[in-house]
């Protein structure tokens, strides 16, 4: 399995998830991608729609990761949650491969949650 490169694309990586911590950014979502076939993560979609809108976002073809600001229950204090969504269409190697991305993604993000 090849790693995941988060270096080619990271300042969009990074800004992406700053807007969503940013209370005077409207952002409060950010979608992330493979570039083609490669394993470069990078931006492919923002908004500020909410976990709604995120969700209707996923493509069953696709391997896709989502961060997402919620209000967690009780606090009331805002939370940033990281989705991991791989399609069911996604070929069964490409979905192992995926899935041993998620620890250097969640590392890269720091502040979030899966």
């Amino acid at each position: 399995m090849k790693p995941i490169n988060l270096s080619t694309y990271s300042l969009s990586l990074l800004t992406a998830k700053e807007d969503i911590l940013n209370p005077k950014s409207s952002a409060n979502w950010a979608l992330f991608t493979y570039d083609g076939a490669t394993n470069n993560l990078k931006l492919c979609d923002s908004g500020a729609g909410g976990v709604a809108e995120l969700a209707a976002k996923f493509h069953v073809g696709r391997p896709l990761y989502g961060l997402c600001q919620v209000t967690a229950p009780g606090s009331g204090q805002p939370r940033i949650v990281m989705i991991n969504w791989v399609g069911e269409e996604v070929q069964e190697p490409r979905r192992s491969e995926c899935a041993s991305h998620v620890p250097a993604i969640k590392a890269f993000f720091k502040r979030c949650r899966l």
